[in-house]
């Protein structure tokens, strides 16, 4: 392909057809391989995105059952600490009422 009428004088890159193909088609098969990892690295990610919401179902449902368990203990505190404070009202009561019945002897 001359550039000139003058002369024969060529582009540099004529010559560059075959080496040039090779080299796009290496680009091609780089690119297409990429193409193939990103879509097993998409199939990966879309199952540890499964899995962590699995993980954090069981996580929820763990912290839901200390919950109860904190719940229960606290109820069975306060059911304790009320009885306490039944009893000590009864024993006061008793105790106010024996030292209603007691006689002062002192002259």
């Amino acid at each position: 392909m001359p550039v000139s009428p003058i002369g024969n004088i060529n582009y540099l890159n004529q010559n560059m057809a075959y080496p040039a193909t090779q080299a796009s088609n290496e680009v091609a098969k780089e690119s297409f391989a990429h193409l193939a990892n990103l879509a097993e690295l998409s199939e990966k990610e879309k199952m540890l995105k499964k899995l962590e919401k699995v993980n954090e179902t069981h996580e929820i449902k763990e912290e839901i059952k200390e919950k109860t368990e904190q719940e229960e203990k606290n109820k069975k505190h306060k059911e304790q600490e009320t009885k306490h404070k039944q009893e000590g009202k009864k024993e006061s009561e008793n105790s106010e009422n024996l030292s209603t019945h007691r006689l002062d002897l002192s002259i």
